[in-house]
C-alpha cells in the first residue's frame, strides 16, 4: 500500500536518491510519481527535496534531501526554523535554516552546514503598498543574487532599459501586481534570479525550482524554497 492509501498488484520500485549538490530543477513535497494516464493515483513518499527527472509521461520526483520535522530542528540546532538531512532515517545532518534576524522590515535567515559554518543567507527584502516582497541571496566568495517578478525578467543580458522606459515599466508593473493582488492571484509568480546579468535562478512561487549555474550552492535554493514565497513565509519550527 502506497501512502496515499492505495493497492496496486504490481507497485512501482522505490525511486533512488540523487545527489543534492548539483540538483537542477526541484520542488518539495512527497510525491514520488505524480500521478498520469497509467497512473491513476501519485505515489507518495518521504518529505523531501526532489528532482524532477525522466519525460513528462514516465516522470519521478528523486529525493535528494530529507525534510525534518520541529523535533528534528530542535534536535539537530537550536533556533533552526527548518532542517535537511541525508538520509531518509534523519540522522546526518546536511543544512539548517535558522530563524530569520529581522532587519528593518526585512527578515535574512542564516543558512548553515552539518557543522555550523555559514554556507550563506537568503533575504526577504519587503515590499510596498504597490509592490510585491523581492528576495536576494548572498554567498560568499560570488555576486548578490537577486530574485524579482515581472520587472527583473525584462532585464535580460544585453538589454539595458533607460532610465524613463525603466520608470514607465515600473508603474505597468506595480499597477499589474495590485490588480493580481485583488483578485488573489490562484497562479504563484514566476521570479528571474540574476547576479548581474547572468541569469542564476528561476522560480514558480516557490513549487519549482530551477537552478542555471553550477557556483550556487543547492542548499541556499532549498532554503528559500522551504521559506516559500508566499505573502507569509513559512514559519516552520520557530513558529510551533
Amino acid at each position: 500500500m502506497t501512502r496515499g492509501g492505495t493497492n496496486s498488484p504490481n507497485p512501482d520500485p522505490p525511486v533512488e536518491q540523487v545527489g543534492w549538490a548539483d540538483a537542477d530543477r526541484f520542488v518539495v513535497g512527497w510525491v514520488e510519481r505524480p500521478r498520469g494516464n497509467r497512473r491513476p493515483q501519485a505515489v507518495l513518499g518521504a518529505h523531501a527535496v526532489r528532482v524532477l527527472r525522466g519525460p513528462l509521461a514516465e516522470r519521478v520526483h528523486a529525493p535528494c534531501a530529507y525534510v525534518g520535522g520541529s523535533e528534528d530542528a530542535r534536535r539537530a540546532a537550536p533556533g533552526a526554523a527548518f532542517t535537511l538531512f541525508e538520509d531518509p532515517g534523519l540522522q546526518h545532518l546536511l543544512c539548517t535554516v535558522m530563524a530569520p534576524d529581522t532587519d528593518g522590515r526585512d527578515l535574512l535567515y542564516a543558512v548553515r552546514d552539518a557543522s555550523g559554518e555559514l554556507v550563506g543567507t537568503v533575504r526577504r527584502v519587503a515590499g510596498g503598498p504597490l509592490s510585491p516582497h523581492t528576495w536576494r541571496i548572498d554567498q560568499p566568495g560570488h555576486p548578490e543574487v537577486t530574485g524579482t517578478g515581472k520587472l527583473g525578467s525584462l532585464k535580460s543580458p544585453g538589454k539595458k532599459l533607460g532610465a524613463s522606459t525603466g520608470l514607465a515599466v515600473d508603474l505597468v508593473t506595480r499597477a499589474l501586481t495590485a490588480q493580481d493582488g485583488a483578485k488573489k492571484q490562484k497562479k504563484p509568480r514566476t521570479l528571474h534570479w540574476y547576479a548581474g546579468e547572468e541569469k542564476v535562478m528561476e522560480s514558480e512561487g516557490s513549487d519549482t525550482v530551477s537552478v542555471r549555474t553550477d557556483w550556487l550552492d543547492r542548499r541556499l535554493a532549498f532554503a528559500f524554497a522551504l521559506i516559500g514565497d508566499g505573502p507569509k513565509p513559512a514559519k516552520g519550527a520557530a513558529g510551533s
